[in-house]
């Protein structure tokens, strides 16, 4: 019963872990690399942590992390990981369809990169994302390795809505994610 006891008072002096902020630069299977909004980069371990409370990132995330300090001195593993606003990568990928012009598009946006199109009169191969622009791949008629790119500025995006205008002009797009 003492044991007991000196493992609750033990447990309730300890100190809240320190936290950090910032978006994610760079990650590896054991490691983040943060920006934090001081424009310091922190990279912190995730060896031997806890898949459940440190997640897997993509860059451009927005996170939370709690992280204690090894006794190296030198190590700051992720205790908790929480990603309070993701990046344009992690909501991306999906099915998209809008109907505000003459005919029905759709995209389908694959997590490994892939696109497709619905009602219009090409082909996609690939897109991507720089900044605020979404770059799909056309495959040009006639020769499956002819391709031009065509690059949208992303005007919204989150979990239910895509907005996109052509950086040359041309018609804009307004998306509503599909189930």
């Amino acid at each position: 019963m003492s044991a007991a006891v000196l493992l609750l008072v033990a447990a309730g002096c300890r100190q809240a872990l320190p936290v950090v902020e910032g978006d994610v630069l760079d990650t590896t299977i054991y490691s983040v690399t943060i920006l934090t909004p001081d424009a310091d980069t922190l990279t912190l371990s995730t060896r031997g942590t806890d898949p459940i409370l440190v997640p897997g990132v993509l860059v451009g995330d927005a996170v939370r992390i709690a992280y204690e300090q090894l006794p190296d001195g030198e190590t700051l593993r992720a205790v908790t990981l929480d990603i309070t606003a993701p990046s344009y990568h992690r909501l991306m990928p999906g099915i998209w369809r809008d109907c505000s012009g003459e005919g029905e598009v759709g995209l389908v946006l694959a997590e490994d990169g892939s696109a497709q199109a619905v009602g219009l009169e090409y082909n996609l191969q690939d897109w991507s994302i720089d900044n605020e622009e979404l770059a799909l791949t056309r495959v040009l008629p006639g020769d499956d390795k002819n391709t031009e790119v065509l690059v949208y500025q992303i005007e919204k995006l989150d979990a239910d809505s895509l907005v996109v205008a052509p950086k040359d002009g041309g018609r804009r797009f307004s998306f509503a994610r599909q189930e």
